[in-house]
């Protein structure tokens, strides 16, 4: 019997949302536009910075794409500012020693390998999945099937741990 677990990346092992929303800021003040630190933390937890991007294009009649490269270019200079949860490598380095194969399914982007290099971990995946890899966003199952199915993974046997209500409808809708 294989076990799995898919992680999520931010607010799941890497503590991040600090640098996310900094980068926000930081993108949304280049505009000229003053968002509140909390309204920014509070948006990208509940729905995801690209729903935030696409908020702020809207209702400041500004070009998503804009807004979406400039964030991209800010919070990929920050990387290295991003740590991990606390424990995150120890919890991974257990898991793998009882046997569990580890994944990752995440919206973060082109910074996901520099970031997991960064901090040491990209070995304890066999796959990674980012935004650029052609999948669905969450909560649509794509990513997490397309494993499932590419690996043989068990349903029974197979987890997702994620921080934000969207994780949990992911894995549910993947039936995991």
């Amino acid at each position: 019997m294989r076990k799995a677990v898919i992680w999520d990346l931010d607010g799941t092992l890497l503590d991040s949302y600090h640098v996310i929303v900094e980068s926000l800021q930081l993108t949304m003040e280049e505009q000229g536009i003053a968002i509140a630190y909390d309204e920014i933390w509070q948006h990208t937890i509940i729905h995801s910075v690209s729903s935030f991007l696409k908020q702020m294009a809207e209702d400041f009649k500004l070009p998503v794409e804009l807004l979406k490269q400039r964030y991209s270019w800010i919070s990929g200079e920050k990387y290295r500012d991003i740590i991990c949860m606390e424990n995150a490598a120890e919890v991974l380095q257990r898991l793998r020693a009882k046997g569990v194969e580890h994944y990752v399914f995440t919206h973060r982007g082109k910074t996901t390998l520099p970031v997991l290099n960064h901090l040491g971990l990209t070995d304890f995946f066999r796959v990674i999945l980012t935004s650029q890899s052609g999948f669905a966003r969450k909560p649509a199952p794509d990513a997490i099937t397309y494993l499932m199915d590419k690996y043989r993974l068990e349903r029974e046997h197979t987890y997702y741990v994620g921080d934000r209500s969207l994780d949990m409808q992911c894995a549910k809708n993947a039936g995991i």
